[in-house]
């Protein structure tokens, strides 16, 4: 748009010619090309008019005018980075304070510490004005990454430690079980020692016994020698007459005389109680009495002995026909448990 010079003006053909249309205008060209305007009447308002066409400096006539440049407004700063840096180092910092939780704050440590570090590049272009935040999100990224890996060192010491401690007390249960299966082994071997053993005693008790046994059973004429030093002899058998009898004989009975004789060979004096007169059974078994005379022989065993004493006892048996032989003689001596007896048997003579 051109404003058109007023046709009062002179122009020389020379300064036509010589004027450079793309020169900005000098002041009095710029005033002179804007027309003065006219005073009106008054009149009523009218809505504001656009801003007036400026013409360039140093323009002549004919050149263009343009509009005045409006003013740009400033960039905003980029402060997020170093925001969110400051956020994620506190929750970084915050999580490694938990010991258990180490393995969760590394992570927002790190990326505290990454836009952290981007947040200060921006600060130094004049990009971003939160220099102090971003500096904290940094620290407090690395303050988190350095107590996330302490607390994860702790924590894998700890779990090693811990271990260590399991292994160790599992070593010594392990180790007490095999004391106590051992110790189980040798009581239970030493249990079966002694069973044996005491089977072994009374094995040789019952052989003991039953020798024993054997040695009291004897032939008319042998002797037997109890524990405490008594030796108790039995005669051969002699037939026997009575004189001046008190029962009469059975019929046809064979009458013998039983001779038994009793030596103290130990070192006490040792009593006869209970001793005195023997059992004398038939061929049958039964029980056979004796027979009492007056003639004054028959002795019975009886009171105590003193070491190297001696005793005699006799007693007459009328045996019954057909049941004489063979015949036993029982010999009983001691007390309770310990009394044992002798036995002799064979024919009478």
């Amino acid at each position: 748009m051109t404003v058109p010079a007023p046709p009062d003006s002179p122009q020389s053909a020379e300064g036509a010619t010589d004027t450079d249309s793309w020169a900005p205008p000098s002041p009095a060209q710029a005033e002179a090309t804007v027309p003065a305007a006219p005073l009106a009447p008054a009149a009523p308002l009218a809505p504001a008019a656009p801003p007036a066409l400026a013409v360039a400096p140093g323009a002549g006539p004919g050149v263009p005018l343009y509009w005045p440049p409006y003013p740009m407004p400033a960039p905003q700063p980029r402060n997020g980075l170093g925001i969110a840096a400051m956020v994620l180092g506190i929750v970084g910092a915050v999580l490694s304070l938990a010991v258990i939780l180490f393995w969760l704050s590394w992570l927002p440590a790190l990326l505290a510490v990454v836009f952290g570090a981007v947040g200060l590049g921006y600060v130094r272009k004049g990009l971003a004005t939160n220099r102090a935040m971003a500096l904290a999100g940094v620290i407090l990224g690395i303050t988190g990454l350095l107590v996330s890996v302490g607390a994860g060192v702790f924590v894998v010491t700890r779990v090693q430690a811990v271990n260590e401690e399991r292994r160790a007390q599992d070593d010594a249960a392990r180790a007490r079980a095999d004391a106590a299966i051992k110790a189980a082994e040798e009581r239970a071997a030493k249990e079966k020692e002694r069973i044996e053993a005491e089977r072994k005693r009374i094995e040789a008790e019952r052989e003991k016994a039953a020798a024993d046994e054997k040695a009291r059973r004897l032939s008319f004429g042998q002797s037997y020698t109890y524990g405490d030093g008594l030796k108790v002899t039995m005669a051969e058998p002699e037939p026997y007459v009575p004189r001046g009898t008190v029962v009469e004989a059975p019929r046809n009975a064979k009458i013998i005389q039983v001779k038994i004789t009793v030596v103290n060979t130990g070192s006490g004096e040792l009593s006869l109680y209970g001793s005195g007169m023997p059992f004398v059974k038939d061929a049958k078994g039964n029980l056979v009495f004796s027979l009492i005379d007056g003639s004054g022989r028959l002795k019975v065993l009886a009171g105590s002995l003193a070491p190297g004493e001696e005793a005699t006892g006799l007693s007459a048996y009328a045996l019954p026909a057909g049941a004489a032989d063979p015949f036993s003689v029982e010999f009983n001596y001691g007390s309770g448990q310990l009394r044992k007896n002798v036995i002799w048997s064979g024919s009478p003579s």
